[in-house]
C-alpha cells in the first residue's frame, strides 16, 4: 500500500505557466538502493557568500582555539550560531595583490586576471549533474564595467565566466520557471495559486512529516514572493528619467534585496534546484555607500583606512553588517527542515570572506575566512 504513495524524486508542482521543484519528500522514490539511509537521500550543498574591500585584522582576527574563541567585532553577529561556525586563520595566497585579482584569489588560490576553474565549478561538476542547475551565481550588486574579474566568482574548466544573475526576480523566475512570462504573471496574483490544486493532490498522498516540510516551503516562496513584489512597486513609485539618479543603484532597498538573494541562495537549495551556489554579497572595489548604516565613505575608500580612524570606523561598521547578513543566510537555512526532521543547513557547506585580507594594503596572506554547516 505504501508504494501507491511514492513519487518520483525529481517532482514538481505544474500549474499554469508554473513549474515548481519541491523540496525533498519521505513519500519520494529512493534513488538507489533500498538500503539507502534517508540521510544519504538528501543531498549534500555548497555555498559561496563573497565580501569584497577585505577587512581591517584589528577588527576580524579571532583569539582562542577551534573550539574555545572569542569572536572579534566584525564577527560578534555570529553569537548566536557560534557552534555551528569554524573562522579559519593562516589560510594564505601571494602576499601582494590587486582588487582586480582578488574574487579569483577567493575562488583558486591564485591572483590571476584570467582566472581558470574555480572549486566551486569543481565541485559542481560532480555533484551537480542531476539537477535543474548545475550551479547557480547571484548578486547583490550591479555589473562593474572596468574588468570581468570584478563580476563573476565562479569559472568553467575553460576559465570561462559564468552567468551571475543580478535581478531577482528573474532569479525567481528562473528556479520556479514559467513565470517570466507577463501575461502570466497579470493573470495570477501569486505564483502559488497557479499550482494549488496540485498541491492540494500531494498534500493527500504526503506523510504527515512531508504535510510541514510542503507548508513551509509554500510560505517561503510566497514570502520571496512579497519581497519583490514590494522591491517592485516602490521601484515604479519612484518614476523613470533619462537622466541618470541615485535610483539606479537603489540604495534604499539594498538589505531588502541581499535578505532576497540570500533566501533565494536557501529555496534553490532546499528545492534541489541546485546544489552550489554562490552569492556576491559585495564586489571587490565595490562604491556602494551604505547610507542605511548612516555611513558617509563608499565602501572601497573606507578599505583605505590607514591613519584615518573615522574611516577605519565606518569600514568596520560595514564589514561588521555583511557578515550579519551571513548569519541570516545560516538562520534561514535553518528553518527550512527536510522531512526527516533535519534542517537544509545541515547538509551544508557554506564558506563566507574576502580575496583580500587588509583591505587598504591589499594583502593576499591570512584571508578572512569563516566556515559553517553541518
Amino acid at each position: 500500500m505504501k508504494n501507491r504513495y511514492r513519487i518520483p524524486r525529481r517532482s514538481f508542482l505544474r500549474g499554469s505557466g508554473v513549474c515548481m521543484a519541491i523540496p525533498a519528500l519521505e513519500i519520494m522514490s529512493t534513488p538507489t538502493a533500498a538500503t539507502e539511509t534517508s540521510s544519504q537521500r538528501i543531498p549534500l550543498r555548497l555555498g559561496v557568500f563573497h565580501k569584497g574591500n577585505g577587512i581591517d585584522p584589528r577588527a576580524w582576527q579571532v583569539e582562542g582555539t577551534q573550539d574555545d574563541f572569542a569572536l572579534s567585532e566584525n564577527l560578534e553577529p555570529l553569537t548566536a550560531v557560534k557552534d555551528d561556525i569554524i573562522v579559519l586563520s593562516n589560510v594564505s595566497n601571494q602576499p601582494k595583490g590587486d582588487h582586480y585579482g582578488a574574487m579569483p584569489l577567493f575562488m583558486t588560490g591564485i591572483q590571476n586576471r584570467n582566472p581558470k576553474y574555480t572549486f566551486d565549478q569543481v565541485i559542481a561538476d560532480q555533484i551537480g549533474t542531476t539537477t535543474a542547475f548545475k550551479s547557480f551565481q547571484l548578486s547583490a550588486e550591479p555589473v562593474d564595467i572596468r574588468s570581468t574579474t570584478l563580476n563573476s566568482l565562479s569559472y568553467d574548466q575553460l576559465g570561462r565566466a559564468k552567468f551571475v544573475e543580478r535581478n531577482a526576480q528573474f532569479a525567481f523566475d528562473r528556479l520556479f520557471r514559467g513565470m517570466s512570462s507577463t501575461g502570466v504573471r497579470e493573470e495570477m496574483t501569486s505564483v502559488l495559486d497557479a499550482v494549488r490544486e496540485p498541491t492540494a493532490d500531494l498534500m493527500k498522498r504526503a506523510s504527515r512529516l512531508d504535510r510541514v516540510v510542503i507548508s513551509n516551503y509554500l510560505d517561503s516562496v510566497r514570502e520571496v514572493e512579497v519581497a519583490i513584489e514590494r522591491h517592485e512597486s516602490l521601484s515604479q513609485a519612484q518614476g523613470k528619467s533619462r537622466e541618470v539618479s541615485d535610483e539606479v543603484i537603489q540604495l534604499g532597498s539594498f538589505p531588502a534585496k541581499m535578505k532576497t538573494m540570500t533566501d533565494l541562495v536557501a529555496l534553490a537549495f532546499w528545492t534541489d534546484a541546485t546544489r552550489v551556489a554562490s552569492c556576491i554579497m559585495a564586489l571587490e572595489s565595490s562604491r556602494r555607500i551604505h547610507d542605511f548604516l548612516n555611513l558617509k565613505a563608499d565602501f572601497h575608500w573606507s578599505s583605505h583606512f590607514e591613519r584615518n580612524e573615522d574611516l577605519a570606523a565606518q569600514f568596520n561598521t560595514a564589514n561588521t553588517w555583511y557578515v550579519e547578513q551571513f548569519r541570516l543566510a545560516i538562520e534561514k537555512m535553518k528553518s527550512l527542515k527536510e522531512y526527516d526532521g533535519s534542517s537544509v543547513f545541515d547538509h551544508c557547506v557554506l564558506m563566507f570572506g574576502s580575496g583580500l585580507s587588509h583591505g587598504g594594503q591589499h594583502v593576499g596572506s591570512n584571508l578572512p575566512l569563516v566556515l559553517a554547516g553541518g
